[in-house]
């Protein structure tokens, strides 16, 4: 074989994976269109079908929303443990949003033993990656000295802050009220 033979060979074999990965992320996303579509119309039991697929290709918001259902009792009975276990799946691959869904079951005992350490710990993750709420409920969790009835330090007040005002920073409605009282 020639070199330009070579090089057309190779120019065809990486078309060909670009191509079935374009279509792969094309038929994930009218995948979740279409999850979420059936979700507004109150189809939760096809929601549940399609979003099993997405999660089981390791997309993280289809966790979170199979999560939801459960949480909420949407298409099936109520239940925290089932739902945790989904957003447990969500956080340990890195979604913020799972984390923040983990860390509020944990701060709650919802689902699981309540555990303000691992609450504040998986909203620690979610707040690094930016999420308001999270930035929020670590500084608050900082200001209360994990829920305990011991004053925090200062170290943990300055920390508090820190994240209160990058979640006010991104409009969350209670981050100014508690930066006001912080002293």
């Amino acid at each position: 074989m020639s070199y330009i033979q070579n090089s057309f060979c190779s120019l065809v074999i990486i078309f060909c994976f670009c191509v079935s990965g374009s279509v792969h992320a094309e038929n994930t996303g009218v995948g979740a269109l279409k999850a979420y579509a059936v979700f507004k119309m109150g189809d939760y039991e096809k929601a549940y079908e399609l979003w099993k697929e997405l999660a089981d290709e390791g997309n993280t918001t289809a966790m979170n929303n199979i999560g939801n259902l459960y949480e909420n009792g949407l298409g099936f009975p109520r239940d925290m443990q089932i739902a945790v276990q989904w957003y447990r799946l969500s956080a340990e691959a890195g979604d913020r949003l799972g984390q923040l869904h983990l860390g509020t079951a944990y701060e709650q005992g919802a689902g699981v033993p309540r555990d303000n350490q691992q609450a504040a710990d998986w909203f620690r993750k979610s707040a690094e990656q930016g999420d308001p709420d999270a930035q929020f409920n670590l500084g608050v969790m900082l200001i209360t000295n994990y829920g305990t009835e011991l004053p925090p330090s200062a170290k943990m007040l300055e920390d508090a802050r820190q994240w209160l005002e990058k979640a006010r920073l991104q409009n969350h409605p209670e981050a100014r009220i508690f930066l006001q009282m912080l002293p």
